[in-house]
């Protein structure tokens, strides 16, 4: 390439990334709207009914004894009990309540949304607006994860460029869940640690402590980012430095050390955590699992239906072709990154993909189980995949000395990605509820039958189980607030009251429909069956 050639593609470059830099700056301030746009006009389903349950004190034990227990009571009631600020509650009732009932779950992100909706307020919105505001701080923290990890600016833009309107972050970043804490987690303690490596000073390996007893005491999956972080230095001899060695160690040891009440509490109440996890035993076939496995991954980037196919075949399979693409570059972008970068780079991001998606799926295939299809569990594997594909956009677009058509090419690839990207946002802001808030996605059929009714009543059976108490919940804020509802623990229900239009029964099981026919000669037939189902006392 000629001296005037070199000079043009060094203009052409620069005015590329001015021009990108901008971008970024737009796309920041979109992604900004985005996350507080329509904040409660999502579905609260069942595990964001937990949320509330847990970040105002109440306690499961509670609401078996005074609501569970077939009394009528009306919607409001239920929301006004349970899903809202009780008297004379405090932060302690929130991790007591977590300690005794459900250890599974630690207690930093109930700790930290009961003090934010102290200061903003008790309603979806603006309990939903905490996530919103962690999934910002993100933006920030990814860019020093960039410059540890690659020691480019460049690459850094271009992976808030996508961060920031992704629609996999977008969904996370309005439930009133951990999972954008989760996020934030990883990130923190990633450059954290990279940094303390760079560095190895006692602040610098202080402030990586620090970083592993927040995340350990935000979700239980970042122990496997933790173990990551171990083998990486494992991996890359940083650990045979012997005062690299003692650093590590030594801030390990003060990270875990004051976890450990709570892994005692998880350790002594097992049972109650596989109870709550029976969920996660249903099996798929393997050709199920790798389609759900594509889409998921896709999902980071091209999100435009809550469903796992279209009905329509043509349609199918141009979006299952557009899933497979995106998983191609993905992998092109893993080689790239294992091509181009240092060991100390590209085994960071592949330990962060690997050890996560390889615990979770590998169960799964062996012995059946559905914990690798679901995308909350993955965050560490979508963080990855998010870093790789950024540096190959980087490389391929600005970086590389690549001859003038083909960065056209690359950039007008970057581009096209974004737009996807937002377009899978403006098509997710104004539902109701979206692929994350799985089988609470049926209530908004649901609603809609009951509300046909001049005066329905509710029962719901077995209700003393999560799936029973949570659907009612999250149903209460759909249905008008005198609608009623009956719940009882078991199924031994003696009569249902003659005052009513009509009398519903949610998730009536078929030893249940048995029961009632022998004992009472009650005929319910099904109104909706899907994921969850409505059924109607036959007169």
């Amino acid at each position: 390439m000629s001296d005037s050639s070199k000079t043009i593609q060094r203009k052409n470059d620069d005015l590329f990334l001015n021009s990108f830099k901008l971008l970024t700056m737009v796309l920041i301030v979109i992604g900004i709207l985005l996350r507080f746009i329509n904040l409660d006009g999502k579905i609260s389903w069942a595990d964001e009914t937990f949320t509330y349950l847990r970040i105002y004190g109440h306690t499961k034990a509670d609401l078996m004894q005074e609501v569970v227990n077939s009394q009528i009571l009306t919607a409001e009631t239920l929301l006004e009990k349970y899903q809202s600020p009780g008297v004379g509650k405090t932060i302690i009732d929130t991790v007591k309540g977590l300690a005794i009932e459900d250890p599974k779950h630690p207690p930093l992100y109930f700790v930290l949304t009961n003090l934010w909706v102290q200061c903003f307020g008790s309603t979806v919105a603006a309990t939903r607006s905490f996530s919103a505001f962690i999934s910002l701080l993100v933006l920030p923290t990814l860019y020093w994860l960039c410059q540890e990890l690659f020691q480019s600016k460049i690459v850094a833009l271009v992976a808030i460029a996508f961060i920031a309107v992704s629609p996999f972050h977008l969904v996370y970043a309005q439930e009133a869940r951990m999972y954008s804490l989760h996020t934030l987690a990883i990130l923190v303690s990633s450059a954290a640690l990279l940094r303390a490596i760079r560095l190895n000073t006692k602040f610098s390996w202080a402030i990586y402590s620090v970083s592993l007893f927040l995340g350990l005491y935000t979700h239980l999956l970042f122990g496997l980012v933790a173990i990551g972080q171990g083998i990486y230095l494992a991996v890359n001899q940083a650990i045979r430095t012997r005062r690299i060695l003692i650093a590590y160690l030594s801030a390990l040891v003060a990270g875990i050390l004051p976890f450990l009440p709570w892994l005692f509490l998880i350790i002594t109440q097992s049972d109650k955590v596989q109870e709550t996890i029976e969920w996660a035993k249903y099996s798929l076939p393997l050709h199920d699992l790798v389609d759900a496995w594509q889409i998921h991954w896709a999902r980071i980037f091209f999100d435009i239906t809550a469903e796992y196919s279209y009905p329509n075949k043509l349609q199918n399979n141009l979006w299952f072709l557009i899933i497979r693409l995106l998983v191609i570059l993905l992998f092109y972008a893993v080689y790239l990154l294992c091509r181009k970068t240092p060991k100390t780079t590209w085994s960071f991001i592949l330990i962060l993909i690997l050890l996560t998606a390889l615990t979770q799926a590998i169960p799964d295939v062996i012995f059946g189980g559905i914990r690798s299809i679901n995308p909350r569990y993955s965050i560490p594997v979508f963080l990855g995949c998010h870093l790789a594909i950024a540096y190959l956009f980087a490389q391929k677009t600005i970086l590389s000395p690549d001859i003038r058509i083909r960065k056209h090419l690359w950039r007008l690839l970057l581009v096209g990605l974004i737009c996807m990207q937002i377009i899978s946002c403006v098509i997710i802001l104004p539902k109701k509820a979206w692929w994350n808030k799985a089988y609470n996605t049926d209530n908004i059929s649901m609603v809609n039958i009951i509300k046909q009714s001049p005066n329905p009543l509710i029962i719901c059976a077995q209700c003393n189980q999560d799936w029973g108490w949570g659907n009612v919940l999250s149903l209460s804020y759909l249905l008008e607030p005198q609608t009623k509802f009956q719940l009882f623990s078991g199924t031994d229900i003696k009569e249902i009251p003659d005052t009513f239009s009509d009398v519903f029964f949610l998730n009536a099981s078929e030893k249940l429909q048995a029961t009632f026919k022998k004992e009472h000669n009650w005929n319910i037939v099904s109104v909706f069956k899907k994921n969850l189902s409505l059924w109607k006392l036959k007169s």
